[in-house]
């Protein structure tokens, strides 16, 4: 022990010790207040304030607002364009379609019933369907045929364990989902008549909590409170994808290509932000968000999105593969 910690000083001395942090610019058309969501469909960019979506063209680079969808709710969490509409999924007030581009905004919530029913976490379309994840209620389905009922899409899924879903992706044909406190993940092959649970980390892990997914190159990870896993197989099997990143209690996740970013919940509320270029074996350290919450990451174009509690920021791509180190982040290896 006294040799390994004499030889580490040795080692940190000579280290140099260039400046941490990359260079970001704030989006200025969206106020500088917390931005809840940032999502991509296509080349566009959507954002969501409090009550306000924001439409970010040609892989933002520039951005409009939409009206109000509802002065009451508590954040614009998930906006799809599909239908022919554009929906936007609140925190509290359930969901809202527009067909005029944002200029009004009608409900859509018959059939959301139950605990945080109305909560939505997160929506996926999928084969003339789409589908909402709730804060406590699970999935709902709505047919965008007739737009008029969301019916409950909790065939095997166990919402009394899992109700609240803090993710849903569409990986090829298969709807998964991130939910519940006990390393699990559901997945919904085209075909399937119920949900699949399986095991992040089999056969069961007590207060894992899967807090975010992204698909990357054909591959599907999920960000958790014990760091990064990756299945090749749509979910069916997992592996730990998480050597370098600090512990934390969230772990959210953006990719380009093969290239991913993760944004590590490290000290309250003060978020750590890696690069991988290797799908997620190595994670590099490139930036800290100190004393801003982060939100999410989206990748578009030539960017890197950060939806924080000031705003919603960008940094180039072609700057995040920047090697750097600080004495805080060389402690943070050998502590974690």
């Amino acid at each position: 022990m006294r040799r390994f910690v004499a030889v580490l000083w040795v080692t940190l001395f000579v280290l140099p010790r260039p400046s941490l942090g990359l260079t970001w610019t704030r989006v200025e058309a969206v106020p500088a207040a917390d931005v809840y969501s940032i999502q991509r469909h296509g080349t566009t960019l959507y954002a969501g304030s409090s009550d306000v979506a924001y439409i970010g063209a040609d892989e933002g680079t520039t951005w409009t607002a939409t009206a109000s969808v509802n002065p009451a709710a508590a954040g614009v969490e998930s906006v799809v364009p599909t239908g022919g509409a554009l929906w936007a999924g609140t925190y509290g007030h359930g969901v809202y379609r527009s067909i005029d581009a944002g200029v009004n905004w009608q409900p859509v919530n018959t059939g959301l019933a139950g605990l945080g029913a109305t909560h939505i976490i997160e929506m996926v379309e999928s084969d003339g369907k789409l589908y909402a994840g709730t804060s406590g209620a699970g999935i709902f389905a709505l047919d965008l045929a007739t737009t008029t009922q969301w019916t409950s899409f909790n065939a095997g899924y166990p919402v009394d364990t899992a109700g609240g879903v803090n993710d849903l992706v569409l990986h090829g044909t298969t709807l998964v989902a991130a939910a519940g406190a006990n390393g699990f993940v559901y997945r919904f092959p085209a075909g399937a008549t119920l949900w699949l649970e399986v095991a992040i980390l089999p056969p069961i892990a007590p207060g894992l909590l899967s807090t975010d997914l992204v698909v990357s190159a054909g591959d599907l990870l999920v960000g958790t409170t014990n760091r990064v896993y990756r299945s090749e197989d749509g979910a069916q099997s997992w592996t730990f994808a998480g050597d370098g990143l600090s512990r934390g209690t969230s772990v959210l996740l953006a990719s380009s290509g093969s290239v991913l970013f993760a944004g590590v919940d490290f000290d309250l509320n003060n978020h750590r932000l890696y690069r991988s270029g290797d799908r997620g074996a190595t994670w590099q350290l490139i930036d800290e968000f100190l004393g801003v919450y982060l939100y999410g990451l989206e990748v578009a174009g030539d960017k890197l999105f950060a939806a924080r509690t000031d705003g919603l920021w960008w940094t180039p791509l072609a700057t995040t593969a920047l090697q750097s180190s600080t004495w805080g982040s060389i402690k943070s290896r050998f502590r974690d």
